[in-house]
C-alpha cells in the first residue's frame, strides 16, 4: 500500500510556487471589479508575512488600474514603499528610486469608468495622466478600451489616454485592445508616444471619413483618428493587427519595417472546411496605394507576416504576387489549428 501523500501547508510551499499561484490569481482579475481584486490582495496577505510580501511584489510587477479606487490603492502602496520625490513641489510624484523598480513591471489599464455630468459630454473618473506620477516607468503597457458613452464628432475622448501614454518614453511595447467595433468619429489626440517600437491593436478603429460630405476624393481628414493612429508612434517599427482592417486606410511612420496580421481559421464552408482569409486586409490595394513604398535606401527589407491556420488563407497568391512586385517580403506562419467542425444533425 502506497504511503499517504503529505499535506502541504501554505507556509511550507516553495517560494517559486507561491509566486506562481499568486501571480495567476492576480492576473486572472485583470478585467474584474476593483473590489474583487483588493479583496484577493487582503486575503492572501493574511496567510503569512511571506505571502504578503509576495502578494505586494506581484501587484507592483503587474499593475492593474481600472477605477479611481485602484489608482488610490497604488498611490498608497508606492508612496509607502518609496516615499515622495522631495525635489518636486508642484506635482506629487514618487521618489526617483521607484523608476528603476517599475522598469521591469507591466502596466494594465482598463478604460471603462466615466461620468456624464450633462448631455454635452463626459469625462473619465480615473485621472489617467497622473498615473505616471506614481508608476513612472514600465516595460509593457496594455490598454483595454470599453465602449464610450458618446459619439460626438468634436470630442477628444482619447486625449487623456494618449497624454498618459506619452509620458512613458522608455516603454517599447504597447497593446491597445478595443473590445467593440469602433465606428464613432473622434478627433486625433495631440500627444505623440515616443519610444514605442511595437504596437499591437485589437479591433482597429474603423475609419468613417467617407460618411462626411466635407471629405472628397477618398482622402482622409487631417484629424482622422483611425487613419493617423500609427503616426502617434513616431518610432514604431512593428505594427501587429489582431483583426481585419483595410490597410490602405492607415498611415504608417517611415520607421515601420514589419507588419503582422492575425488570420486564424474562423470561417466554415462544407466544401473547404475551416479556412482563413486575407480579403479583409486588401493587401494588394494597400501596396498599390503606397504601403511599404520601397526606397533604395531601405534596410532591412519591409516585411508582412501572416499568422494563419494549417492551409493557405484565401487571397494568399494575390497577396504574394503583389508583395513580390513591390519588393516586400511576405511570410506565412501556420500557428493555428483548425477549430472543431460543427456536428452534423442526425437525420
Amino acid at each position: 500500500m502506497a504511503p499517504p501523500l503529505p499535506v502541504l501547508h501554505p507556509r511550507t510551499l516553495p517560494n517559486e510556487l507561491i509566486h506562481c499561484i499568486i501571480h495567476e490569481a492576480w492576473f486572472s482579475l485583470v478585467d474584474y471589479e476593483w473590489g474583487d481584486r483588493w479583496e484577493l490582495y487582503r486575503s492572501l496577505s493574511l496567510v503569512s508575512r511571506l505571502w504578503r510580501d509576495i502578494m505586494t511584489t506581484v501587484a507592483l510587477r503587474c499593475v492593474m488600474i481600472q477605477t479611481p479606487q485602484d489608482f488610490s490603492v497604488y498611490r498608497h502602496l508606492v508612496t509607502r514603499r518609496w516615499g515622495l520625490d522631495p525635489e518636486t513641489t508642484e506635482v506629487e510624484r514618487a521618489a526617483p528610486a521607484a523608476r528603476d523598480y517599475f522598469q521591469r513591471s507591466e502596466l494594465h489599464i482598463v478604460v471603462s469608468d466615466w461620468s456624464c455630468p450633462s448631455f454635452s459630454g463626459f469625462y473619465f473618473a480615473t485621472d489617467y495622466p497622473r498615473i505616471p506620477c506614481y508608476i513612472p516607468a514600465c516595460k509593457h503597457i496594455s490598454v483595454i478600451i470599453k465602449e464610450l458613452p458618446s459619439n460626438d464628432r468634436f470630442v477628444l475622448p482619447y486625449q487623456p489616454l494618449f497624454n498618459f501614454l506619452s509620458q512613458y518614453t522608455t516603454t517599447k511595447e504597447v497593446y491597445l485592445l478595443w473590445t467593440y467595433t469602433h465606428i464613432n468619429r473622434y478627433i486625433l489626440p495631440t500627444d505623440e508616444v515616443r519610444g514605442v517600437t511595437y504596437l499591437r491593436v485589437h479591433e482597429y478603429p474603423r475609419c468613417v471619413c467617407h460618411n462626411y460630405s466635407r471629405s472628397s476624393s477618398h482622402k482622409h481628414d487631417s484629424d482622422c483618428f483611425s487613419y493617423h493612429l500609427p503616426m502617434l508612434f513616431p518610432n514604431l517599427e512593428h505594427l501587429h493587427l489582431d483583426s481585419p482592417y483595410i490597410l490602405k486606410c492607415l498611415e504608417t511612420p517611415p520607421t515601420l519595417t514589419k507588419l503582422t496580421l492575425e488570420a486564424p481559421p474562423i470561417h466554415y464552408l462544407p466544401s473547404l472546411g475551416h479556412f482563413s482569409s486575407l480579403m479583409g486586409w486588401n493587401i494588394v490595394s494597400a501596396l498599390a496605394c503606397g504601403l511599404f513604398k520601397r526606397d533604395d535606401r531601405d534596410f532591412p527589407r519591409k516585411k508582412i507576416v501572416v499568422n494563419t491556420g494549417p492551409t493557405d488563407p484565401t487571397g494568399w497568391r494575390q497577396a504574394l504576387a503583389a508583395c513580390q512586385e513591390h519588393g516586400v517580403e511576405l511570410e506565412l506562419r501556420h500557428v493555428y489549428l483548425n477549430p472543431p467542425q460543427p456536428s452534423r444533425p442526425i437525420p
